[in-house]
């Protein structure tokens, strides 16, 4: 079936929109018809080469579409259903999935990138991107990576559930969960960082500290819940935070930039007993020092944060749920909508800083 995507033809080289044939959909995939796919900036991390990935190869990793055909071994989705793909396809039997540990499962990368996808034009074999590969008209994924939704849910919104929201929200919710009257920092307000403060307003946090260079980021975190915001250029960060918290520093620091400077002040930022979260998707080879001293001397805890210990089945309707009850206003991540043609000037937005969430709509 040939469709329309943006393809990653080299790395450091812009996508290029062209045709893809998708191939026969095994008996535990389905197609998906792509409606919406939110522009993450892990997806612009993978084309500079920043983040691993395999090219040539379909971007995207935050998608929302329609079911348009089901595998022979798929039975939780019937064509016509609307759905969230995740871009961990947890197997559900692996030890880590026992657990209860679904974004750790062993095999989701595995057999993921073992799946019949696609070919260009020319009939040369396309990667996908994390299983998902949203930056197309249609795409093949694993049937066990989709999570069937309710029809009425804007597919613009249901996109973001599937990466940004499911990840900074989980952190809150999930990773580093936020008791009720507990101080919380924010630092990076991109639509990870803005989701972990909603569900951080959503768990009852008494402060919460939004910390971004971006004006108007700053701005939108107070429209969502922030009691206080931070500029960087004012001064340290850490010492702004302690101000606010008299001098302790903030219960939880979620770091959602994936810096080891940003990192370094995060945990400067937390308290003594307190946790800071890693959120941000960071560089292979960015370390990060550690005083062995603070950490003995402070008690505090470092956690990584992999995409929001999420379960999608369980999570993405709840949030989504959460967005129709009014408490966690996600329609307002998305700043911009464009077509799948305009995906280069949604990098470019990324680059920039410009907006929180551009949405490519099909």
């Amino acid at each position: 079936m040939r469709e329309r995507a943006a393809i990653l033809r080299e790395i450091g080289q812009p996508l290029e929109i062209g045709d893809i044939v998708l191939a026969d959909i095994a008996p535990n995939q389905v197609r998906v018809r792509i409606a919406a796919s939110g522009v993450c900036h892990s997806d612009l991390s993978q084309a500079t080469g920043a983040l691993p990935a395999g090219a040539p190869c379909v971007l995207g990793h935050e998608g929302a579409g329609v079911i348009e055909a089901v595998g022979s071994e798929v039975h939780h989705v019937e064509v016509g259903d609307h759905v969230v793909i995740a871009w961990t396809a947890a197997c559900g039997h692996c030890w880590f999935c026992n657990r209860g540990e679904l974004h750790l499962c062993r095999n989701a990368i595995p057999d993921t990138y073992a799946m019949p996808y696609a070919t260009d034009a020319d009939g040369a074999a396309l990667f996908t991107s994390m299983g998902v590969s949203s930056f197309a008209t249609a795409t093949n994924c694993l049937g066990r990576a989709v999570v069937p939704i309710p029809r009425d849910i804007p597919f613009d919104v249901a996109a973001l559930v599937g990466c940004g929201v499911a990840t900074g929200a989980g952190a809150a919710l999930n990773t580093a969960p936020v008791e009720h009257g507990t101080s919380v920092a924010v630092l990076g307000l991109g639509g990870v960082g803005l989701a972990t403060l909603m569900a951080a307003a959503v768990r009852g946090a008494a402060e919460i500290i939004a910390i971004d260079p971006v004006a108007a980021r700053r701005e939108a975190a107070a429209s969502f819940g922030a009691t206080h915001v931070v500029d960087p250029a004012d001064g340290d960060v850490a010492r702004q935070v302690r101000a606010i918290t008299g001098r302790r520093g903030a219960d939880i620091v979620f770091e959602a930039v994936g810096r080891s400077a940003t990192i370094d002040t995060a945990i400067k930022a937390t308290r003594r007993g307190g946790t800071t979260c890693v959120v941000g998707a960071a560089m292979p080879g960015d370390d990060v020092a550690l005083s062995a001293y603070d950490l003995f001397m402070n008690a505090k805890t470092l956690v990584g944060c992999q995409y929001g210990s999420v379960v999608p089945a369980r999570d993405f309707p709840m949030l989504l749920e959460l967005w129709r009850n009014g408490r966690m206003p996600l329609d307002r991540l998305v700043t911009r909508r464009v077509a799948l043609d305009e995906v280069n000037d949604a990098f470019a937005d990324l680059s920039s800083g410009a907006g929180i969430r551009t949405v490519l709509v099909n």
